[in-house]
């Protein structure tokens, strides 16, 4: 793998989910400055930073290592960089994606929520649903 390209892949998934290289290099476990070496090609990533990737912004590898393929696993995964689209407050999404992340007890009682909001409510997230579908697909046709 070349250092640089890999580094520029890597440049380009932070510069999509909106991030700096400090706040980066934090959700990844490394320092702004690491960071910045390895987006340049001085050094190449780690293990560490690679499962990071994977795991805080579901990045594909065959992206970050060949370029080949979506940069993202799921796009419908990837918050980070589609936060913006949804939040208010993105700091509120960004803890919530953290605890939600780490804590069973959250994870058990949102998705308690989730489930119960889905019964009382089937009909108006179907119409979102189907909202949501057709402006993708007009995005991908360049209809809008």
């Amino acid at each position: 793998m070349m250092k640089k390209e890999v580094g520029n892949r890597i440049k380009n998934i932070r510069k999509s989910v909106n991030l700096n290289q400090r706040e980066f290099g934090k959700r990844l476990n490394i320092s702004g400055a690491s960071l910045s070496e390895i987006e340049t090609g001085k050094f190449k990533p780690g293990f560490d930073l690679l499962m990071n990737l994977v795991k805080e912004f579901n990045a594909k590898l065959d992206y970050v290592f060949f370029g080949k393929g979506e940069m993202f696993a799921d796009r419908t995964l990837s918050l980070p960089g589609r936060i913006e689209e949804f939040a208010v407050n993105i700091n509120d999404v960004h803890k919530f994606l953290y605890y939600f992340e780490r804590s069973p007890f959250i994870q058990y009682s949102v998705l308690t929520h989730f489930r119960e909001m889905l019964i009382k409510n089937s009909e108006i997230i179907s119409q979102d649903l189907e909202e949501y579908e057709k402006k993708q697909v007009d995005s991908e046709l360049g209809i809008l």
